[in-house]
């Protein structure tokens, strides 16, 4: 009697252990690079250009037929700080052993496409770059975690 009440609890406890998972984590939240929009190309073209001049990102050429704007670089973090607040733009170069990121910066493209009379998208491509001040000495091209391109999606997005 003893035996099969052992056998009957060691017998729950193993169905118990091997039902068990590890927690599931949660999805990383993805940012998109691509956003479409109820608004005619003109009304978004316009307020892509407002956002960056608000954002204090320079534009070094556009081209409105074909629908493109590419930005002069820009400076997102200088000094001993930028190799930590990469992080939050970029996965850091895995190229580069002992590097020590001085500096982080970035260009956008940017691509405006009519859909329709009212509907217009907008992908957003960020061209980031780190430099190395300790081994290399160089620029190195980094993985844009699209927080970025989201930020700009956004700020558009709250304007139209």
């Amino acid at each position: 009697m003893k035996t099969k009440l052992y056998l009957s609890v060691l017998l729950a406890v193993f169905l118990a252990a091997g039902c068990a998972s590890a927690p599931k984590q949660a999805a990383p939240s993805l940012k998109d690079d691509t956003a479409f929009y109820l608004a005619r190309f003109d009304k978004v073209w316009d307020t892509v250009i407002t956002t960056l001049n608000a954002e204090s990102i320079p534009i070094d050429s556009m081209d409105k037929e074909r629908g493109v704007i590419t930005t002069k670089f820009v400076n997102y973090s200088v000094g001993p700080q930028a190799h930590y607040e990469l992080e939050t733009i970029a996965e850091k170069p895995s190229a580069a052993r002992l590097a020590i990121w001085s500096q982080a910066g970035y260009t956008l493209s940017i691509l405006v496409t009519s859909i329709n009379d009212m509907s217009t998208k907008v992908k957003i491509t960020a061209h980031i770059e780190a430099y190395d001040r300790n081994v290399s000495q160089e620029w190195h091209e980094c993985i844009s975690k699209k927080t970025l391109e989201g930020s700009i999606i956004e700020k558009i997005r709250a304007q139209l």
